[in-house]
């Protein structure tokens, strides 16, 4: 066999996993968040940057393998997802053990499914010790939404352009850092990476072919792009 006979057959095979995984996790948690919506021209007028991409689910199997790659623990940190479509990384951070998950949507179409697969998925949890989750997904534009401090993950998975995406990053390098609590910014599929090398403040951690993640680093003098 090839080299190119056997990285099509790899692509095959990791597509059929991805669907599997896909599709177990929508039947086990009770949710629907499976399906492109191209929703770009209804929701690009609200949007600051002006450059909202369409919605499309977040790869489990991708997105499991970046946040392995970030170092906090989930327990004592905060995970907020830019571009929460229908809430599936929201979901995915609540049963990674993140303290808290914020989803940010600008559809408000999208905004009441996630809240809806939220409310499935609350429905079929197991009882666990300890609090439950606090995980919300709301109505707003991840240009002009503020972050908490660290420790804090910052997901973004291609919802937005590059316009957006540098408000976005500056907002993330302006997190205010008690401490050492760590701030990461968890890219899958980086569409727009060059844009992130604009801000010095955020040095890349790790990184693989759909996926990157960078953690800002508080002592650095170079200021972000104006």
């Amino acid at each position: 066999m090839t080299d190119r006979a056997v990285r099509s057959a790899r692509r095959q095979a990791f597509r059929a996993a991805s669907l599997v995984a896909e599709v177990l996790f929508d039947w086990r948690a009770g949710v629907r968040t499976r399906g492109r919506v191209h929703n770009e021209s209804r929701v690009a007028d609200l949007s600051v940057g002006g450059d909202p991409q369409g919605y499309e689910p977040a790869n489990i199997l991708l997105w499991w393998r970046m946040m392995r790659a970030v170092p906090v623990a989930p327990g004592s940190s905060t995970f907020v997802d830019l571009g929460a479509g229908r809430g599936r990384p929201a979901i995915l951070a609540a049963q990674r053990g993140h303290r808290r998950v914020v989803g940010v949507e600008l559809d408000e179409h999208l905004v009441a499914e996630a809240q809806e697969n939220l409310r499935r998925w609350r429905s079929r949890r197991r009882p666990t010790r300890g609090e439950d989750a606090d995980v919300v997904v709301v109505h707003g534009d991840a240009a002009a939404h503020d972050l908490p401090g660290g420790p804090l993950v910052v997901c973004v998975y291609n919802a937005f352009g590059p316009t957006t995406l540098r408000h976005v990053l500056r907002r993330v390098c302006d997190v205010p850092q008690g401490g050492t609590d760590p701030v990461f910014l968890a890219y899958l599929n980086p569409v727009h990476a060059a844009v992130v090398t604009e801000f010095p403040q955020l040095v890349l951690h790790a990184r693989a072919t759909r996926w990157a993640v960078y953690r800002l680093q508080p002592d650095t003098s170079a200021p972000a792009p104006g």
